[in-house]
């Protein structure tokens, strides 16, 4: 899974800058130690910081605005409140982890309320960069391949300047048991290659829309496709274990035959069925 574990450490270094500018610290991180602690140089109540904890659900476009709008000696971009909102975040997260470690999270929660908890300064970092109007690209591989399906979901399909063509090495596509809709498998084989589309420049409410419409039963992940020649960053709705793959899917034969099945049966703005 290389392309998988690059990925992993581009968000691994981008997190690092982050706290390095923000906490003026000089620290190292060597990929070998992402779910460790911290070295030793940053302490709060005998428990180091994680790295894998903090900022854990912002994506690599996140990350490169929250290094750019918190660099100090950049003026014309820095935000303070930013800046600051991270430097609380991180105190508040260490005392999390410090009770969770003690088995007192409910305690946690009684002395840190919806205002400061490690949670809620995450959600209020995330309002803040909306407003830097952040934008995210996608991987379709099933059925938002189909410009009925986009349209369905989002309201409009998006902008034929958005999408392009792209492939994904090592991975193939599989109908979901009893459903009209597919699953995306890694099979660490190269000759495995599943075309799609990357839509990019979507907007983070396109984003959440997608979000609830993929449902419970598949989350967001980071990968490199192949568009043109190009390598880009994108992120893919993987299926959580509770699917069960059938046959291999053709994207082709679902759009001529099964199409007005998944309509008809499962299609659901607040999550597939």
């Amino acid at each position: 899974m290389d392309k998988e574990f690059k990925i992993n450490d581009d968000i691994k270094i981008l997190k690092l800058e982050i706290l390095n500018k923000n906490l003026k610290q000089n620290w190292t991180l060597d990929t070998d130690l992402w779910n460790e602690e911290f070295p030793h140089d940053y302490r709060f109540e005998d428990t180091y910081l994680q790295l894998s904890f903090v900022l854990r659900d912002f994506n690599i476009n996140e990350l490169k605005y929250l290094i750019l709008i918190t660099n100090l000696f950049d003026i014309k971009n820095y935000n303070h409140e930013i800046s600051t909102l991270i430097n609380n975040y991180i105190k508040s997260c260490v005392n999390y982890i410090n009770h969770e470690l003690d088995g007192n999270t409910e305690e946690y929660f009684k002395k840190f309320n919806k205002n400061n908890n490690c949670f809620s300064y995450e959600k209020r970092i995330r309002d803040e960069l909306k407003k830097y109007k952040i934008q995210y690209s996608v991987f379709f591989y099933g059925t938002l391949r189909s410009s009925e399906v986009r349209t369905a979901v989002l309201g409009k399909d998006i902008r034929k300047n958005m999408m392009y063509t792209a492939t994904l090495q090592k991975y193939k596509v599989f109908k979901v048991k009893g459903a009209h809709y597919p699953l995306i498998k890694y099979t660490n084989n190269e000759k495995d290659i599943v075309d799609g589309l990357i839509a990019t420049s979507l907007t983070y409410n396109e984003l959440i829309t997608l979000d609830k419409f993929e449902g419970e039963s598949y989350f967001r992940q980071f990968i490199r496709v192949n568009a043109n020649n190009n390598i880009l960053d994108a992120q893919i709705y993987l299926p959580k274990a509770h699917l069960i793959a059938s046959e291999t899917w053709d994207y082709d034969d679902w759009y001529k035959n099964d199409m007005s099945k998944f309509f008809e049966n499962e299609f659901d703005l607040n999550g597939v069925k």
